[in-house]
């Protein structure tokens, strides 16, 4: 039997590592506020696996979203559709995850301003983010039986 270690008084559990990753998918350090999106549409373009739909029996909607947690909003299909026949498309949406390979992913600037506050003193993060593994590699066993 292990022994457990004592936590150190006044302390309570870890910080997950959940607050890192939405650290790395967010930059606060000037006035313009970054995120980095990922654009649903490249997940329609890449077939990828982690996407999925389902019918609201309720409602009779269709939504989508994503296994990977890469985004965690559920999107409403029909509006995504309307939208991307537009010249803008659907556009973004925030990452919440590690990204694939597969993920197109951009940054979104939330203000636009002039002066030293709107100066980007983070050039690194417009750099692309560390992606996982591509989930459809591990699925693929045909070369592997």
């Amino acid at each position: 039997m292990r022994a457990r270690r004592a936590r150190p008084p006044g302390y309570t559990d870890r910080v997950s590592s959940h607050a890192k990753l939405v650290q790395s998918h967010e930059c606060r350090q000037c006035c313009t506020f970054c995120d980095r999106v990922v654009h649903p549409a490249g997940c329609i373009e890449s077939s990828c696996p982690y996407l999925y739909l389902y019918d609201d029996e309720a409602s009779g909607q269709r939504y989508m979203g994503c296994l990977g947690n890469v985004f965690r909003v559920e999107i409403d299909v029909e509006v995504f559709e309307d939208a991307e026949r537009t010249r803008q498309g659907y556009g973004g949406v925030r990452m919440s995850g590690r990204p694939t390979p597969r993920c197109r992913t951009s940054v979104e600037r939330a203000y636009e301003g002039d002066g030293d506050p709107f100066a980007c003193v983070n050039p690194g993060f417009f750099d692309q983010p560390e992606t996982g593994p591509d989930p459809a590699e591990s699925l693929e066993l045909r070369d592997r039986l």
